[in-house]
């Protein structure tokens, strides 16, 4: 059968910047969003985060028209891969609960 694709939901390929910020009072971070589905998201940033940390995430949608409203999640963390040594992180986030 080969590389079958696990998700039920199907992924929509995205180029948005986002905010990841935290409960406790650490500084926030920024990435950007590469892929958004009902479910979760995927992010790369220079942040390290812990398997399963939960964090809320700050997206603004492209400039299309008239205003721009972000959307803002509660994302549990469910993978973590290297992409460039020391710098470049991509995160595998589920959503928990939609805010706005």
């Amino acid at each position: 059968m080969g590389n079958q694709e696990k998700r039920s939901a199907r992924r929509v390929p995205v180029n948005c910047e986002v905010k990841l910020r935290f409960r406790d009072a650490a500084p926030s971070q920024y990435g950007i969003c590469t892929d958004l589905s009902v479910g979760g998201m995927t992010v790369r940033s220079s942040y390290v985060p812990r398997l399963e940390e939960v964090f809320d995430v700050l997206m603004m949608p492209p400039a299309v028209g008239g205003s721009r409203k972000p959307f803002a999640a509660t994302v549990r963390v469910r993978r973590c891969h290297e992409l460039e040594r020391g710098k470049l992180y991509e995160l595998g986030l589920e959503i928990v609960e939609v805010l706005q």
